[in-house]
């Protein structure tokens, strides 16, 4: 396998296809997204990771840097989303390699942290990869930025994960509620 790192505006469009389907295999519980060249859900990233074999792409993670405000206070994370491993590459340590090739990408944007939101079954996973469960909190997030407006959602969330990027060994996430301030990659 190799990675590399591909900034949104240098993705080729065929490229973004292929994405598409890596996509469309890894989460086929959501037909809606992921068609024909569509390689984002709800909000472009700024960055691709991609992991390589035999040509095609088999991994991919999507990075944003954002400012989230935390109880009024704006912290600067590195979001992350389509976290995606094909199924034939599942269970083989791809998806720890590709989480080492985020937070390596988390180091080059330069932000303290990683944020993300995940079901709860993939916790244990983000955990084995480095990530810290926060304690639950009152997120506002909005549900999708492709569409037209829409009201954002305002709930707690019980699977919030963060990683230290360029945060000092003692930097811990601020506790309280989060305002996305936008949609997840």
């Amino acid at each position: 396998m190799h990675w590399n790192v591909l900034r949104e505006g240098s993705v080729p469009l065929d490229l973004h296809e292929e994405l598409a389907g890596l996509l469309r295999a890894a989460y086929p519980h959501f037909p809606e997204f992921f068609q024909g060249r569509r390689s984002w859900s709800y909000v472009r990233p700024e960055l691709r990771v991609i992991g390589w074999d035999d040509g095609r792409p088999v991994a991919t993670a999507g990075v944003l840097r954002r400012f989230i405000d935390v109880e009024g206070t704006d912290q600067l994370a590195g979001v992350v989303g389509l976290v995606s491993v094909h199924p034939s590459c599942q269970r083989s340590g791809v998806g720890l390699a590709l989480m080492r090739e985020v937070r390596a990408a988390l180091l080059g944007l330069d932000v303290p942290f990683g944020l993300l939101m995940c079901a709860p079954r993939h916790v244990a996973f983000y955990e084995r990869a480095g990530w810290s469960l926060l304690s639950p909190r009152r997120v506002r997030y909005s549900p999708d930025d492709t569409t037209e407006p829409q009201p954002f959602v305002d709930e707690i969330a019980r699977t919030t994960m963060v990683v230290r990027a360029t945060a000092t060994a003692d930097a811990e996430w601020p506790e309280g509620a989060m305002d996305w301030n936008g949609a997840s990659v």
